[in-house]
């Protein structure tokens, strides 16, 4: 019996390699020419579009600001006066409407001194009454709290001087007189009639401490001391 001979050795296969050999004359063929020219227009087309995104990012350089002209400059302000005077209109201030629409009238352009006028006329309209028939010192309290609740301010005060010399011991017409003074910036008239009305009836004193008519005189010490005597301890 014959003794096994080695089991014969088995041949590895020849993996052939993926990497393509360089043709002789250094040429590709015409497939990775095209191949190689897609991928370049590709690149180019790439770099341009970050290019016009990198364009569109940028901010925009700022608008150039103009100093206004000195006619736009007086046109603002007397806009901004207009505004004041209707907003005084519609809260039926008529009277410090009125003298603001006579000053636009004279004073401010053609087209914002034609709507000056119109509204003028109103107030005029507004302010037209009846003469009023005024016999006793409540007459003419009345009739001057009527009038400086309308802005009418300096007719209110003759009007409550008149109230006054029929009742000169009268605290609130002293009251009155002393919160239109503080309004038409006569702060020592103001603080005259304001310590008579609080002689008078002390009640007035805290009146007056949340009367916004009298805010004007928020910073004179005679003021506090009169609404605040008590000194702390």
């Amino acid at each position: 019996m014959k003794k096994p001979g080695p089991k014969p050795k088995r041949k590895r296969p020849i993996r052939k390699s993926s990497v393509k050999p360089r043709p002789a004359n250094g040429r590709f063929p015409r497939a990775s020419r095209e191949s190689a020219s897609r991928s370049k227009r590709r690149g180019s087309k790439v770099a341009a579009v970050a290019t016009l995104r990198a364009k569109k990012s940028k901010a925009p350089p700022p608008p150039i600001l103009r100093k206004p002209t000195a006619e736009e400059i007086a046109y603002q302000h007397a806009l901004a006066q207009f505004e004041s005077a209707v907003r005084l209109l519609n809260d039926n201030h008529y009277g410090q409407a009125r003298s603001a629409f006579d000053r636009l009238a004279e004073t401010a352009t053609s087209d914002l001194a034609q709507r000056a006028r119109i509204y003028l006329n109103i107030c005029n309209q507004r302010l037209a009454r009846p003469a009023v028939q005024l016999k006793t010192a409540e007459d003419h309290y009345n009739y001057g709290v009527q009038l400086a609740n309308q802005g009418m301010l300096e007719d209110a005060e003759a009007a409550l001087k008149k109230a006054l010399k029929l009742a000169p011991q009268c605290d609130y017409i002293h009251y009155a007189l002393a919160s239109t003074s503080a309004l038409r910036d006569n702060p020592e008239q103001a603080m005259e009639h304001l310590e008579h009305a609080i002689g008078l009836n002390a009640r007035n004193r805290y009146l007056a401490q949340n009367d916004p008519d009298f805010s004007g005189l928020g910073e004179d010490p005679r003021f506090t001391e009169l609404l605040y005597p008590e000194k702390p301890v």
